[in-house]
């Protein structure tokens, strides 16, 4: 159970699924690889996990992606979930984002898209995938 945003929305998901998909959930879930010493000897909690700072719908992008190697996008959040795909080193969902805000880019939002890619996460896709 993901607590997510300032409006406190409850997102479930199978932590199977979010630890063989991404390594970032596999350290936050307490779950190192199959057979490592790191492996913890008992189950650890079942959360909830706090993410205050993430907006529930880009939460539920990231969630779908892992589920499905798909996602469904739109410009007010397209940005938002990639950042968050790279915060969580997903670079198929990176791309997907890259794409769709290539195909989408409207002057209305060429701002935003900069300042995004300025930011540590954005330079650090930037220079990623140029």
């Amino acid at each position: 159970t993901f607590v997510v945003g300032q409006e406190q929305q409850k997102v479930f998901a199978h932590r199977c699924v979010l630890a063989c998909r991404c390594q970032a959930f596999q350290g936050m879930l307490g779950q190192g690889p199959a057979g490592s010493e790191d492996s913890p000897s008992s189950i650890p909690p079942q959360g909830p996990f706090i993410l205050g700072n993430v907006q529930p719908e880009v939460f539920l992008a990231v969630i779908e992606f892992l589920y499905t190697n798909s996602v469904t996008l739109n410009s007010h959040i397209a940005l938002e979930v990639l950042t968050s795909s790279v915060e969580y080193g997903l670079q198929d969902l990176c791309k997907l984002c890259v794409k769709f805000i290539k195909d989408t880019l409207s002057v209305e939002q060429v701002c935003e898209a900069l300042q995004v890619s300025l930011t540590p996460v954005g330079s650090q896709r930037l220079k990623n995938n140029p």
